[in-house]
């Protein structure tokens, strides 16, 4: 065995025998510095002969909003100074022309954090789908060299797995959804916004672990800025109940059917019987008390409320390790915490269009002081809106 550049192999190969065995190697790596270094010579070439030309790109700038981390210290191939930013922060991209790299600027109010150089669009796409194509790759033939030993295992009994039943929730989606199993899991850049000023206090939905702890907190300690969404219901009212207070009681089941169908609820469904729904109405009667709506609901519940003009501000709660999942909840094993963080990295997934930002810590007392900052932060008369989708 011997190393040889391509024009010594050839030779090599021009003077063999008929047969040659070849032996493949699998170097993505390898490949991705490849395709960098033809990036760069296709870039001179753009640019030697630019001068050439008197006509001239026009720049191309827009606003975004992030939907991922970027740390330009962990680029290899990033072609100047880079800009990082993290999930949330809205950039003024001010040259999208070029179809690998944009020059950009993050809008933080009170400084300038200068122009940098951030991934376009089209460079992080095709980027996440070679590192899933990858992933997937390896994990073929994971399962490949596991097969023999589940074949083994098989031959010893069938292994039953024991499930305890999940507990029904009243908040549920009336309409329906197509499974997310079939559908191909779309990749996450930047999202086109624009500025709208506000003439209503926003909505809050809070996702992910300590919700209801950090809801409970808000009100209790801000009971003039916070207040939960009184549902409505089709349910009998109990002697002890209030109606306007509990739930709004709706006598009629049609009437609601019919309330649900006009789209007055953003969220609406059926439990034990009896149709639970969070109407537009109620929300907005929080809102024009000057309160933040605090709101469990779905991504669709989301979807609906932009498009009629509201747009929440959404909170994920995500833990720093599944350890400090155990130092949340001391009843749960390593296990059951393990299961407890993959299910929340799932709710990142579902909301991840709709997050306006990701609080990450370890200890509780930090992460409510961190969710206060957003809030605070996001309570301005202006906000950034989604705009038009990239052409």
């Amino acid at each position: 065995m011997f190393r040889a550049r391509h024009e010594k192999a050839a030779n090599v190969l021009k003077a063999a025998d008929d047969v040659v065995d070849l032996v493949l190697a699998y170097n993505p790596e390898e490949y991705n510095r490849f395709e960098a270094k033809v990036y760069e010579l296709r870039q001179q070439l753009i640019r030697s002969t630019s001068r050439l030309t008197l006509r001239t790109t026009k720049k191309k700038t827009l606003f975004v909003r992030a939907l991922f981390d970027y740390d330009p210290s962990k680029d290899k191939d990033l072609p100047a100074r880079g800009l990082a930013f993290c999930y949330g922060d809205i950039l003024h991209v001010t040259n999208a022309s070029d179809d690998e790299w944009w020059q950009a600027r993050r809008i933080v109010p009170g400084s300038d954090d200068g122009l940098g150089i951030i991934p376009s669009k089209n460079r992080i796409e095709r980027k996440e789908k070679t590192r899933l194509k990858n992933v997937k790759f390896l994990s073929r033939e994971a399962d490949g060299k596991g097969s023999l030993e589940r074949k083994k295992k098989s031959l010893f009994g069938r292994r039953l797995s024991l499930t305890r039943s999940s507990e029904k929730s009243k908040s549920l989606d009336g309409l329906s959804q197509e499974p997310v199993s079939n559908l191909e899991e779309p990749i996450l850049t930047y999202e086109v916004v624009v500025q709208q000023e506000l003439q209503y206090v926003r909505p809050l939905v809070l996702v992910g672990l300590l919700k209801e702890a950090i809801s409970g907190d808000l009100i209790l300690e801000y009971p003039d800025l916070f207040a939960n969404c009184l549902p409505h219901t089709t349910r009998p009212k109990r002697d002890y109940e209030v109606d306007g207070q509990d739930y709004h009681f709706v006598a009629s089941r049609q009437q609601m059917e019919e309330d649900i169908e006009r789209g007055l609820f953003i969220e609406a469904g059926q439990y034990n019987g009896n149709l639970y729904g969070t109407s537009l109405a109620s929300i907005l009667r929080v809102a024009s008390e000057d309160k933040h709506c605090i709101l469990d609901v779905s991504p669709n519940a989301i979807k609906r409320l932009q498009m009629n003009g509201l747009y929440p501000i959404t909170i994920l709660v995500k833990p720093a390790t599944i350890s400090t999942i155990q130092a949340w909840n001391r009843r749960l094993n390593e296990g059951e915490a393990r299961k407890v963080y993959e299910n929340n990295l799932k709710l990142e997934q579902s909301y991840a269009d709709y997050l306006t930002a990701i609080v990450i810590g370890d200890q509780a007392e930090e992460v409510y002081a961190s969710v206060k900052d957003v809030i605070w932060n996001q309570s301005s008369s202006y906000i950034w809106v989604p705009a038009d989708p990239f052409s």
